[in-house]
């Protein structure tokens, strides 16, 4: 708690606080989704995502270097210490795939399974 703890955290995992907003984005999630298991994102994706289109916040990651460079960006490094699973790496691997002119590549102390 001392050094992960709420009150030392940039972000909050989950952004809906109240529970309309939770219903909402869960509705708007179920539109054209046949199978409801398969359709969590981490939160790695939306974190690229907010990055390759420069929407990052200074303020939970702060950027060193010229503002040109913050705009979009070539080529990402995504190192997980504490591991990283497979649907993270998936995820890399999607946004590759749909991305052009940016690399990501994801690295992280291990990749869990179901198992660790």
């Amino acid at each position: 708690m001392k050094y992960g703890g709420k009150r030392v955290r940039g972000s909050d995992l989950f952004s809906p606080k109240d529970a309309v907003a939770i219903t909402k984005q869960f509705l708007k999630g179920l539109k054209g989704v046949e199978n409801v298991y398969t359709q969590h994102q981490p939160l790695l994706h939306e974190t690229l995502d907010q990055l390759i289109k420069g929407k990052l916040k200074d303020s939970q990651y702060p950027y060193l270097g010229p503002s040109t460079l913050r705009d979009r960006p070539q080529d990402i490094i995504v190192f997980i210490i504490g591991g990283a699973t497979y649907e993270e790496a998936l995820t890399v691997y999607n946004l590759n795939r749909t991305t052009p002119g940016v690399r990501i590549v994801l690295g992280g102390t291990i990749i869990h399974n179901t198992k660790r």
